[in-house]
């Protein structure tokens, strides 16, 4: 039982890490950001768990330490995007997919597109790259996850998004007035 000692102890420790985390900090750090590798971490250990330690860590999380992981989901799938990494987007999905754990249709949907417009972008089956997430997450965000990767109906602009080229490269902003 060795394993899932650590497990839980990783939980803990991932709890307090998020709590000390002010979510509009970490929204307002360069891309990438050092912070960025610590999600990372977190969101790799989250998929290569058991689906119940997956289980453990979502009921550990309240709402503003999921927040964190939808702030990280979206700068790695960016990052996907600029790398051209299916990895990163995969991982940028997870962590979008764990913070609206608490099913919340309208603003999963909206916060999908993302991940979605950059798997096409890329040349990724969405309906793998969905499936895949989905079978981590599990629920019914999972579920969402299923019907969202078959869509073909979805663009950024319909949720609201924009995409933006940088020096850095490119970011996806929310349009003003939305």
């Amino acid at each position: 039982m060795k394993n899932g000692t650590e497990f839980r102890a990783f939980v803990e420790e991932t709890a307090v890490f998020l709590n000390q985390t002010a979510v509009l900090d970490y929204f307002r750090q360069p891309l990438p950001a050092p912070l960025d590798e610590r999600m990372g971490q977190i969101t790799a250990r989250f998929m290569a768990a058991s689906p119940e330690q997956r289980a453990l860590l979502l009921g550990a999380l309240g709402k503003p330490q999921r927040a964190l992981l939808g702030i990280y989901g979206h700068r790695e799938a960016t990052l996907g995007m600029r790398e051209r990494s299916r990895e990163r987007l995969l991982r940028g999905l997870v962590g979008t997919a764990v913070a609206h754990y608490e099913l919340d249709r309208g603003s999963l949907e909206a916060a999908l597109a993302v991940p979605h417009h950059i798997a096409r972008k890329m040349g990724v089956n969405t309906v793998d790259l969905f499936d895949e997430a989905a079978d981590l997450v599990g629920g019914e965000v999972g579920e969402a996850l299923r019907r969202y990767g078959r869509r073909s109906d979805v663009g950024l602009r319909k949720y609201g998004w924009r995409e933006i080229k940088t020096a850095d490269g490119v970011k996806y902003k929310v349009s003003p007035g939305r």
